[in-house]
């Protein structure tokens, strides 16, 4: 970068760094991990935050409060890599596809608690047919679909009971019921914290619902989990009665939870940095040297800031892909290699997250 490791960056001020530069306010980071274990905490609930934004070990050290147990990853690329890092308890939060089950099956020996979904009697019969070596058994979660409109079975699906129950008392030696998880990601639908509210208390009804036919119908169902972070990031006193939850965006934030409303702008830890390179007076435009490489593409028609807000700027908008605070943090991150932890206006740390599936 520029002639320079990335280790030569440490204790540079942000002013000097190569641009476009992802920085992330470690100040910032710390208090959205408290603020978010906080909630967990005052609900009773076990906070079991997905590293899909971030995708390293240092956030997801925060975010577990240095416990590095109980995390949610979207790819075995992730689970490998946290798993090498010193984390268990890993659920690998995706219908387990068949060419990657030699991935999962390695991972579930490696680990005491390598957990993996399953939301059809195919994904299950795959698991029974693939039996863990003696002494361990697939964890499973049964993944529904309340809303969501992904992957997932819906609870009201007279097939869903019958699916939980072949999984915790079909072959009780080869598989065991975790529990339920869904993710109310159509909250990022939503227009107002009211409504963000209303699908979390419809999402958790749905689910514990769910969760007392299970238990009267004499099957056992530990857990239960739900998670995004617009509806993490302002609870509804229901969610209470499930065991977990697992938002992963609000390490971070960014200008679409803001719009949302699931945190305030001084929340928001994460930055691209850009240098303006060209003034073109005759057209009202200024070049900068970030394009979609460095930010994505992601939220470019979401609201009135377009893809990045130009901090400071109000007046100033993108009319391609530029600047900062970034719309959609996960998108952006992805788009570059390490990333500036600052505090005091230096780089204090330096994050290389983990890519690929």
């Amino acid at each position: 970068m520029d002639g320079h490791t990335d280790s030569s960056w440490l204790g540079a001020p942000l002013e000097q760094l190569p641009t476009p530069a992802l920085t992330l306010d470690l100040a910032t980071l710390r208090g959205n991990a408290e603020r978010m274990r906080e909630r967990c905490r005052a609900l009773g609930l076990r906070l079991r935050p997905h590293v899909k934004t971030h995708k390293t070990l240092e956030g997801a050290a925060l975010a577990t409060g240095g416990t590095r147990r109980g995390i949610v990853v979207s790819t075995l690329a992730e689970a490998r890599f946290f798993a090498a890092g010193g984390f268990d308890d890993i659920l690998y939060a995706f219908p387990v596809p068949r060419w990657r089950l030699a991935e999962c099956s390695e991972l579930a020996q490696r680990l005491q608690q390598f957990q993996v979904l399953v939301d059809s009697p195919q994904g299950l019969e795959l698991l029974l047919q693939n039996p863990l070596p003696a002494g361990k058994r697939w964890l499973v979660w049964l993944k529904l679909d309340c809303g969501n409109g992904r992957a997932g079975i819906r609870p009201s699906d007279p097939e869903a009971l019958a699916l939980a129950r072949a999984i915790a008392q079909g072959s009780p030696e080869l598989v065991a019921l975790v529990g339920v998880y869904a993710h109310c990601g159509n909250t990022y639908g939503c227009r107002d914290i009211p409504a963000i509210q209303a699908i979390a208390r419809d999402t958790t009804a749905a689910v514990l619902e769910f969760v007392t036919a299970l238990r009267q119908a004499g099957i056992a169902c530990p857990q239960a989990t739900i998670g995004s972070t617009p509806s993490c990031s302002h609870p509804v006193p229901e969610m209470s009665q499930l065991t977990e939850v697992h938002p992963g965006n609000y390490l971070f934030y960014d200008l679409q939870q803001t719009q949302l409303g699931s945190c305030r702008p001084e929340e928001v830890a994460i930055r691209v940095l850009t240098r303006v390179i060209g003034h073109y007076r005759h057209r009202g435009q200024l070049l900068l040297d970030c394009g979609w490489s460095g930010l994505s593409l992601h939220g470019r028609d979401q609201g009135p800031a377009g893809c990045a807000a130009i901090e400071g700027h109000p007046q100033l908008r993108p009319v391609s892909q530029l600047s900062v605070p970034l719309s959609q943090a996960c998108a952006t991150a992805a788009m570059h290699p390490v990333y500036f932890v600052h505090a005091a206006g230096k780089v204090v740390e330096l994050w290389r997250p983990v890519r690929g599936w």
